[in-house]
């Protein structure tokens, strides 16, 4: 699943799980938990896309740029 489908996921995910809090407490829950694993996934990602931008391209010893 790429980057992009896994966001949207979460996303909507999210959206469903706070339609259905009961109450404004239980809401802010739900966002921090939200904002926090798509910060922990932000940082996954950019450590994915850093490590595949500097692998060399074919043997040739150039970096994806």
């Amino acid at each position: 699943m790429g980057y992009a489908e896994r966001n949207i996921t979460a996303s909507f995910d999210f959206a469903q799980r706070l339609a259905r809090a009961k109450d404004l407490q239980e809401m802010m829950k739900l966002q921090q938990e939200f904002v926090n694993s798509q910060m922990q996934a932000l940082s996954e990602q950019a450590k994915d896309l850093g490590q595949t931008a500097t692998k060399p391209e074919g043997g040739r010893g150039k970096s994806a740029t």
